[in-house]
């Protein structure tokens, strides 16, 4: 890395200073979560503030919804209810924890466009349990009202569409939803759900990731890209998924088995490996010292000391070589430079064959 971008990197804003400078809207708050999500270093710091906070300051709250730590974020956000923005990400954080129910009634009549979008969310996690949530999607998808062209209305469409069983449908709604806000994490996880079920692991792994670099710690996301990762032969990252799942969730069975499961894939992948890799340089030694070129002399000394293939050839140090009868530093080159070739050299101990 270059001097100027390493300086870049120290002198940028960082999480900290987003949150203490603003803005502090949603917008502002998912700009910081993908700074910290996709740098470590960055969450590092920015919990480490944390810890310094000892009150219930609207900022504590913001830097736990951030972190996604949304039973914490509430007890501080309730206490400003009223601020601007600061209902939503309430609401946010009940979804968060799977309280859609109570979404619905703390967002009965929406005060603007995030809220109603945050009430439409709600929604789509009670549409295939619930007929008047269903019945409500309908009216809305009908009658968007200020959520006119908003990506939420794609993702209920396709949502509706996955549920009818038309899986094509869906990811076409999914995709212009997930093209208008990336940040629509619902329908990201959808979307790269179903092009996994279709075999269309590339894209998947790559909305996963995305993900993953956006957002906190989610057990679904990270099973799911996990096994992708174990199907394509990428053991390390799948392992570093499962390991993130059991740390959320340490009693995680599902996890703890895939875990077993790719780390001995893992070891047999290797154990394969390094036999291929032993069959290979055992069939070099193998080679007869006859299938090079060789000067006649040499040729010659080689018979005379019983030397056939390569693997009897390493074995001798130069002084063996060179005390033998006729064997010169001509000869000697002329071997060194076949034993280069195929990355050997003379007086090779057994524990380096």
């Amino acid at each position: 890395m270059s001097e100027t971008a390493a300086s870049d990197i120290q002198t940028g804003p960082t999480a900290v200073d987003r949150l203490n400078n603003g803005p502090l809207n949603l917008e502002g708050l998912q700009t910081i979560r993908k700074a910290i999500f996709s740098d470590p270093s960055e969450r590092e710091r920015l919990q480490a503030w944390l810890h310094e906070q000892r009150s219930y300051e609207l900022k504590t709250g913001l830097c736990n919804w951030v972190l996604g730590r949304y039973e914490k974020a509430l007890s501080c956000l309730e206490k400003h209810e009223n601020s601007p923005g600061v209902r939503t990400l309430i609401c946010l954080s009940l979804l968060a924890i799977g309280k859609a129910d109570v979404v619905l009634e703390r967002l009965a009549t929406p005060g603007n466009v995030e809220e109603a979008r945050v009430r439409a969310l709600a929604l789509s996690r009670l549409l295939a349990k619930k007929e008047d949530a269903r019945a409500e999607t309908d009216r809305l998808l009908a009658e968007p009202g200020i959520l006119e062209s908003d990506a939420v209305l794609n993702f209920l469409r396709g949502l509706i569409a996955e549920i009818e069983l038309r899986n094509q449908d869906a990811v076409a709604e999914y995709l212009q939803a997930h093209e208008k806000d990336p940040n629509l994490m619902d329908c990201s996880f959808r979307l790269a759900r179903l092009l996994d079920l279709m075999g269309n692991d590339e894209e998947a792994i790559e909305i996963y990731e995305a993900y993953v670099a956006a957002s906190p710690s989610n057990p679904a996301v990270l099973m799911n890209l996990g096994l992708l990762y174990e199907d394509n032969g990428e053991y390390k990252n799948a392992i570093a998924c499962f390991q993130a799942v059991i740390k959320v969730s340490p009693n995680h069975q599902r996890a703890q088995l895939y875990l077993e499961d790719v780390q001995a894939s893992l070891s047999m992948h290797y154990d394969e490996d390094q036999e291929r890799r032993e069959d290979k340089f055992n069939a070099i030694l193998r080679t007869p010292v006859t299938d090079f070129e060789l000067s006649v002399r040499s040729r010659n000394c080689l018979a005379k000391m019983g030397i056939r293939t390569l693997g009897d050839l390493v074995r001798k140090t130069e002084p063996e070589l060179l005390s033998y009868k006729n064997f010169g530093e001509t000869s000697l080159l002329e071997i060194q430079e076949i034993l280069d070739c195929n990355s050997l050299h003379l007086g090779m101990t057994n524990e380096e064959l």
